[in-house]
């Protein structure tokens, strides 16, 4: 199977998460014990809405546990960027409208549509991988077709 990409940052704030929800669900487990002394646990609600918790908790901790056990952590200030590489911000002009656009090459775990951080597996993000500067390239999606030309590479800095 191969690994994810993930940046050392990304990896570092899915750790942060994983410990965070084990510590609250040690409270949500004291939360339950304490409910359950109650009395009758079918019409209990704080004992139901603590069993919930802790089963969305678990979920949530499997799914961080995965990422944590299956991904390559890449330190980005590693990575030349003198081509797109994972970790380069990408600034390219569509070449049918004349409007830049600027992209991050990220991994899957990290991406964020809204501030244009893109998966190095998307479409997009393949088809910019290895381009070089005033690189044009076509790549299509749902039979859109795309021409961008490449304006600048370089390494994205976290903050």
């Amino acid at each position: 199977m191969q690994k994810d990409l993930i940046t050392k940052h990304g990896y570092e704030k899915i750790v942060e998460e994983f410990k965070r929800l084990l510590k609250e669900k040690s409270y949500w487990v004291k939360e339950k014990e304490i409910a359950a002394q109650l009395g009758d646990r079918s019409e209990n609600a704080e004992y139901i809405a603590a069993k919930e918790q802790i089963r969305n908790t678990d979920k949530r901790l499997r799914f961080l546990d995965r990422i944590i056990n299956n991904s390559e952590v890449i330190d980005i200030s590693l990575i030349p960027h003198t081509r797109v590489n994972f970790g380069s911000v990408v600034v390219v002009e569509d070449l049918d409208t004349q409007k830049e656009k600027t992209f991050i090459i990220l991994g899957t775990h990290e991406t964020n549509p809204n501030e244009n951080k893109i998966s190095n597996k998307s479409p997009l993000g393949r088809a910019l991988l290895n381009k070089t500067l005033n690189e044009e390239f076509q790549f299509s999606i749902n039979d859109n077709f795309f021409e961008y030309k490449i304006i600048s590479i370089k390494e994205y800095k976290f903050e």
